[in-house]
């Protein structure tokens, strides 16, 4: 087939004009989070609207639209060209109302897919963007073509005039997707961009004026951010607007163009696991009397032992202190100045020290990178250079490593992620795991989940569960199967929860003269590169949870033969659903593939949820002495720990969302927008 000459079919623009321009700020008001007796008939309306969509009927369009497509294989780019711009005027004049107008839409989309991108999506993918398109969230699985799917969605909310953003986990994967899939979009008269971390304010406005936009979540939601702080006092949408006009060179316009649709990418991971942590605007400021006071709580901090003069709860992350320390603690106060002699903030600052030197731990929650105390992302395990600890934390961090102190911040603004995806008209998105958070989607954001089949047949096989007393027999035992597939010339990735395992698994490797990539926070630059190659013959990959999301695994030459790539986890997550997520790496589009997981029993999950330690305590011997249905009893102790870690984590974020609507309720007037 010949190439498509794109300088035929001009991209096309919306015209914003002014009596429009001021409702770029307004976005939707979300209603309070339901609880008690409406909270109970939400779940109830949640349920009879889950049996309530037709699977079978989803797929019997996605067929028929596909058999409706190989019609149009005979048709020139012109006149594909210009059926496509027809049915973009319908859906912009109708919008949602065209509604019999998406099957034969939808088939142009799958021809012109092809012909400019080389792809044609299967009926599958057309489901994935039909139930897009409906306002729910589809599972999935790792390489089925999540990427085309969205842009199949995207598109009609692009023709229907609306700003439409995708949500995509990072940087790489928004300028990626973009620059794939922009020969797609200006084929079917979309404009399309990207906004990345280092725009500034104009490049940003001018790509938010696109119709379609990658972006991250960070980077979308700090946009918004700025523009509320543009304007301060001023909520109105026609004030703001005016008064932006009248400040000179209009540096102070609003550079979104509007919160209508979103498309979210690996939806569980933006809409569930960042739930909970606020992205703030801050600002750096001068507090000498802070870092004073920091520096003497350390050094107080450091004359106080564990057990004697406090007790650490590591279920909770809590410290209390004993009576024993609290006499020690006032033993001190005579020498220090009048600041201490306050309980208050006394206890306040000294639990803060205990808990950076008790939980805080060097390469699992953070590194220090170029003399700086950078944080590592919990469930990603990406550096996140951009966010700080605040209350001195930070600080105290900075002090225990013996780098150089950065001033406190104060903040500006701020909002939680899942109170802001609450704001768009169209909430959508895709992951590869759902279970497990289907009734929080719900229950948060009113989105229904819906699973797309997969393709081709999975051949993927989970081998058991190995259980083991303790951490030294375990990475033996990996060591050992890491080495007979290696042998064997099979591909291994090996996940690990933290950047401090990911190097101590690699440093085991090396004793063996075993040729490895490490992908963490540390080497996070070459995700893509990495992550892309771990199919090939012999090679062997370790990981954090970060995975390189988005990342197709090929295999290499003779790997299928062998049976494909093998997944090994050497300890489980606090939610199954991202022990889902690394076997999801293997096995795709129908691939042979293996998957097997590793548990001992002073694996953090169950030292930290499991409740009671007695229980362990018996297991160790049960183990030793090899008793029947003890590995059985373990990995049953990991699915309770999982549940309890997955419920205390559930109530974090609603107790969140809910003090937000709480102050949004007590705060807002008639007229007002969002508060944050």
């Amino acid at each position: 087939m010949e190439s498509v000459h794109l300088s035929a079919f001009p991209e096309t623009i919306p015209l914003v004009i002014p009596s429009k321009e001021y409702k770029k700020t307004v976005v939707r008001t979300p209603d309070l989070v339901p609880a008690g007796v409406k909270g109970f008939m939400h779940w109830i309306a949640g349920r009879v609207r889950h049996s309530a969509f037709n699977t079978e009927n989803l797929r019997k369009e996605a067929h028929d639209i596909h058999a409706a497509a190989e019609q149009l294989r005979t048709l020139s780019d012109e006149e594909l060209h210009e059926r496509l711009m027809v049915f973009k005027e319908h859906f912009r004049r109708r919008g949602r109302e065209y509604q019999r107008h998406i099957p034969a839409s939808m088939a142009l989309l799958v021809e012109s897919a092809e012909r400019l991108l080389g792809l044609r999506p299967y009926p599958e993918q057309v489901m994935g963007a039909l139930a897009l398109m409906n306002g729910t969230l589809i599972e999935m699985q790792t390489g089925e073509g999540k990427t085309l799917v969205a842009a199949l969605a995207a598109l009609f909310f692009g023709w229907s005039g609306r700003p439409c953003h995708v949500i995509t986990v990072n940087d790489y994967l928004a300028e990626r997707d973009y620059a794939k899939l922009e020969p797609f979009y200006k084929f079917c008269g979309v404009s399309v961009a990207c906004v990345l971390g280092g725009l500034n304010r104009d490049e940003r406005r001018t790509n938010y004026a696109c119709a379609v936009v990658y972006v991250t979540a960070k980077e979308l939601v700090a946009d918004f951010l700025k523009d509320r702080l543009l304007m301060p006092g001023i909520t109105d949408p026609s004030r703001l607007y005016i008064r932006s006009q009248s400040e000179r060179g209009g540096n102070n316009r609003p550079v979104l163009n509007g919160l209508s649709a979103a498309v979210v990418d690996e939806a569980d991971s933006v809409l569930v696991d960042d739930a909970a942590t606020p992205l703030i605007i801050s600002r750096p400021v001068k507090n000498g009397p802070l870092l004073d006071a920091c520096m003497e709580a350390v050094r107080i901090a450091a004359l106080l032992q564990k057990d004697e003069h406090y007790v650490v709860d590591e279920r909770f992350k809590q410290i209390m202190f004993t009576k024993v320390g609290t006499v020690k603690i006032e033993q001190m106060l005579p020498s220090l100045p009048s600041f201490w002699h306050s309980s208050s903030r006394r206890d306040e600052l000294l639990l803060l020290v205990l808990a950076a030197r008790e939980f805080f731990k060097r390469g699992k929650d953070y590194v220090v990178k170029e003399g700086k105390v950078v944080i590592i992302d919990e469930f990603t395990g990406r550096l996140m250079p951009d966010r700080k600890w605040r209350q001195g934390t930070q600080q105290i961090v900075e002090m225990l490593e013996g780098v150089e102190m950065t001033d406190p911040v104060e903040v500006a603004a701020r909002i939680s992620f899942q109170r802001f995806f609450r704001f768009f008209e169209t909430l959508c998105g895709m992951t590869g795991t759902v279970k497990g958070v289907t009734s929080e989607l719900w229950h948060i954001y009113g989105l229904n989940c819906v699973q797309i089949p997969t393709h081709r047949p999975p051949q993927r096989q989970t081998r058991r569960q190995r259980v083991f007393s303790e951490k030294g027999v375990k990475y033996a035992a990996v060591l050992h199967e890491i080495e007979e597939l290696h042998r064997q010339g099979r591909p291994v990735l090996v996940g690990t929860r933290s950047v401090r395992e990911s190097e101590f698994l690699a440093e085991l490797l090396k004793s063996r003269m075993l040729p490895f990539q490490l992908l963490n926070a540390l080497h996070h630059s070459e995700e893509a590169a990495i992550i892309a190659r771990a199919g090939e013959r012999g090679n062997i990959t370790i990981a954090t949870n970060m995975a390189g999301r988005g990342t197709d695994i090929m295999l290499g030459d003779g790997v299928s033969a062998l049976g494909g790539l093998h997944v090994i986890l050497t300890e489980p997550n606090e939610a199954e659903r991202i022990d889902r997520q690394f076997y999801g790496r293997c096995a795709r589009q129908g691939d042979p593939g293996s998957v097997g997981g590793y548990v001992s029993l002073d694996d953090v999950l169950i030292q930290r949820f499991f409740p009671g330690s007695l229980l362990p305590e018996l297991l160790v011997e049960a183990l030793y002495r090899r008793l029947p249905g003890a590995e059985a009893l373990v990995i049953v102790m990991v699915k309770v720990a999982q549940m309890t870690a997955q419920n205390l984590a559930y109530k974090q974020r609603l107790a969140l969302l809910r003090q937000d609507d709480q102050v949004d309720k007590m705060m807002s007037f008639a007229g007002a927008g969002p508060k944050f």
